[in-house]
């Protein structure tokens, strides 16, 4: 059987690298990687980070997206697109990009049925990376001169602090995205979505239970401006929890049980 070709956009860490990786170490050789470097973020105020920012950024991930090329040869395999599950308060650019990847593999779906072409979106919660914390620090550098004071201050003492909590404590490795997305290549029937952090289900579970928006925007708030304190205690007592579980699961592999 011919291998199949995998289309990776971004793979210079992180994600795409690991992806990249665990594709070119299987053993029985069924994938062809086709890789680019190109990768790009922001995090910050929308006033800050607006204006060349913002349409650079967008200009990137279309092209990741839609040049000829990577359509050509996504097309000729099963094209697997990282994008966020929900839109995350000071993320406005780079959930933009995102939710124009999701809009694109939405509309090119059916279409590519026709062909016997599956699209997968595989949509995964926070991730530790080299490039988020990279994020982290050009967004304390940044300068908010331009942005309003309040607005300033919610992202730099608020946003900031939960957010690092947020990956520490619900963020999953390159390496567990990768194997999520080898998953759903290696399907027989690969899902249109498949969400790899079950953590984030409920959130998404608002979002389209509720046409209105109200439920998810309404719990947004009340965890971001209300009831912050308890959101820190609760992210801090699931890290504790996951840190056990994965001492218990280190025990049980060092006692030869798997």
């Amino acid at each position: 059987m011919a291998p199949k070709t995998v289309l990776i956009t971004g793979c210079s860490s992180g994600i795409g690298l690991a992806l990249a990786v665990r594709l070119a170490r299987d053993k029985q050789r069924r994938f062809r990687v086709i890789a680019t470097m190109r990768n790009v973020g922001r995090s910050g105020a929308l006033a800050a980070a607006a204006g060349p920012a913002l349409g650079r950024t967008l200009e990137i991930k279309q092209l990741d997206v839609c040049d000829e090329d990577s359509i050509r040869a996504c097309l000729n395999s099963i094209p697997g697109r990282h994008i966020d599950v929900l839109g995350i308060v000071f993320n406005d650019i780079y959930a933009a990009s995102k939710f124009a990847v999701e809009g694109f593999c939405e509309s090119l779906v059916v279409q590519a049925l026709r062909f016997n072409v599956a699209i997968s979106l595989v949509e995964p919660g926070p991730v530790t990376t080299e490039f988020e914390m990279k994020l982290y620090e050009e967004a304390k550098r940044a300068d908010y001169s331009r942005t309003d004071p309040e607005t300033a201050d919610i992202f730099t003492n608020l946003y900031l602090r939960n957010s690092r909590d947020v990956f520490a404590s619900l963020g999953q490795t390159p390496e567990d995205i990768a194997e999520h997305t080898l998953r759903v290549i290696e399907a027989a029937r690969p899902p249109f979505r498949h969400q790899t952090n079950v953590a984030y289900t409920p959130m998404a579970a608002l979002k389209h239970a509720d046409p209105s928006g109200a439920l998810m925007t309404d719990a947004f708030y009340k965890l971001v401006f209300k009831y912050d304190a308890v959101l820190r205690l609760s992210l801090r007592t699931i890290r504790l929890l996951r840190w056990k579980a994965q001492k218990v699961k280190e025990g049980v592999r060092l006692l030869g049980f798997r």
